[in-house]
């Protein structure tokens, strides 16, 4: 329903599914990730142990705003450690979600010519 409604019903639907539904917390932090509302999102995601690429990758989107609207050395560290560990891993390196990790993770790293190199990987 959340989807259909272009997200209008989230802070109705979500928050009660949070400690039961793991995809509940994943969804909420994207919703207030799109809305602008970082620390929010921050608080849901900071206390999770990633053990799936897609939350892997959000927990990196997620402390990369962070990081970048802060300035905080500390959140880009763990941003750029996320995004490595889901684009050099065996399962994901030669996936599109993959190679676009790399890149971020290189972005951050202020490592350009690596960026490029990723991103014109995905070009075919």
């Amino acid at each position: 329903m959340v989807v259909f409604t272009n997200g209008e019903k989230a802070m109705q639907v979500l928050p009660p599914l949070i400690d039961f539904i793991p995809e509940a917390r994943l969804n909420l932090a994207i919703y207030h990730l799109q809305r602008g509302e970082t620390e929010d999102a921050f608080a849901l995601i900071d206390s999770i142990d990633p053990s799936a690429p897609q939350e892997y990758i959000l927990k990196a989107t997620v402390n990369a705003t962070i990081g970048q609207s802060k300035g905080s050395a500390r959140a880009l560290r763990t941003a750029q450690t996320h995004f490595q560990a889901v684009g050099s891993s065996p399962s994901e390196c030669d996936t599109i979600p993959g190679r676009q990790c790399m890149a971020s993770c290189f972005f951050l790293l202020k490592q350009f010519e690596d960026v490029i190199v990723y991103l014109n990987s995905l070009c075919i």
